[in-house]
């Protein structure tokens, strides 16, 4: 067995079975996650609430916020990834355009009252009408702002970066499929050397050649999420989703909207399926990936040093072209 950083996942919106954004999720689901996703190596994640009715996602990141305060110590807060998203269809993806809405800075106030300022992350489109403004609030709560599902324009996306947005949420999706050559969103948040950026690397969201460029122009500024729906871990097959509707899950675990094999309803995939798999696929070495599902998404949250080890099966470790694992 080798001890290394245990794995920190910032965009969990469900696993194995469990949707997080269903309005009947139970403490005891969010406590089976917590003890699966541990016996994964994730020593902590954020639950993910998608676009959603406000009152539904108050419901839902209280009963998660349940499930941390009685036995789900690897929860570290809340990521809300809407509903102040892009009403594009291309930038939403998977998200309803029943729910998405204009920033509603007094809502977000509330909610991080009411979660006891546990809300660690949002996701939004800068797009929106005041949005610089709505930022710098938001931040002020002690709230990470994030820029994802937009089509916003380069000045947009600056203003949000001068108001105190640092991450870019999955990268490279939730924005159409059809962009200008230039300026689009996805150059204007890589040229911005003040973003984060996190990524989907399950083979599917991105191409290899897009990952690895994202990688290298923002080295130590880039980290995997998972992304995982509740059809992590599941069989193959058609599946009705409250994200997304209906779903289809193939063989080799791309999942996607069943009438659009293109536009991806999350993935299927654990952080640590994902890592094995971007080293077993040689996009990564085993190293470069763990480091990005680990060590980067704490550093990114601000916390100091390394999260707690786990202990990982050197059968299922992809070592590095050295042969040693040396994660600093």
């Amino acid at each position: 067995m080798m001890q290394l950083p245990g794995l920190v996942d910032l965009q969990v919106n469900g696993f194995a079975g469990v949707d997080f954004n269903c309005p009947t999720l139970q403490t005891k689901e969010v406590e089976q996650v917590c003890r699966l996703l541990y016996a994964e190596g994730v020593v902590g994640f954020l639950p993910t609430l998608v676009t959603n009715d406000l009152d539904v996602m108050e419901s839902l990141g209280q009963t998660i916020l349940a499930a941390a305060d009685s036995s789900g110590a690897a929860i570290l807060g809340l990521h809300l990834e809407g509903p102040f998203i892009s009403p594009n269809p291309g930038a939403r993806g998977a998200h309803s355009p029943n729910w998405i809405c204009a920033p509603n800075f007094d809502w977000i106030r509330r909610m991080q009252d009411v979660f006891r300022n546990r809300i660690k992350l949002l996701t939004f489109s800068p797009e929106w009408k005041d949005s610089a403004k709505f930022v710098e609030s938001v931040c002020a709560l002690g709230i990470r702002v994030a820029i994802g599902h937009t089509v916003a324009t380069p000045e947009e996306i600056t203003q949000a970066v001068d108001a105190g947005a640092t991450l870019s949420t999955h990268l490279g999706n939730g924005i159409p499929a059809m962009l200008p050559r230039h300026p689009n969103p996805i150059w204007s948040q890589l040229a911005e050397d003040r973003l984060w950026v996190s990524l989907i690397g399950d083979g599917f969201h991105l191409s290899r050649d897009i990952f690895q460029t994202m990688i290298k122009v923002k080295r130590k500024k880039a980290f995997l999420v998972s992304d995982s729906t509740q059809f992590a871990g599941m069989k193959p097959g058609r599946y009705q989703s409250l994200i997304g509707g209906d779903v289809v899950l193939t063989a080799k675990g791309k999942l996607s909207m069943a009438n659009n094999e293109h536009l991806m309803a999350g993935s299927a995939m654990s952080l640590r399926t994902m890592i094995e798999s971007l080293a077993h696929s040689g996009w990564l070495t085993f190293e470069e990936a763990w480091k990005l599902g680990s060590i980067r998404p704490w550093r990114y949250l601000g916390e100091e040093g390394r999260p707690g080890n786990v202990s990982v099966p050197e059968e299922r470790v992809r070592k590095s072209e050295g042969g040693k694992i040396v994660l600093r």
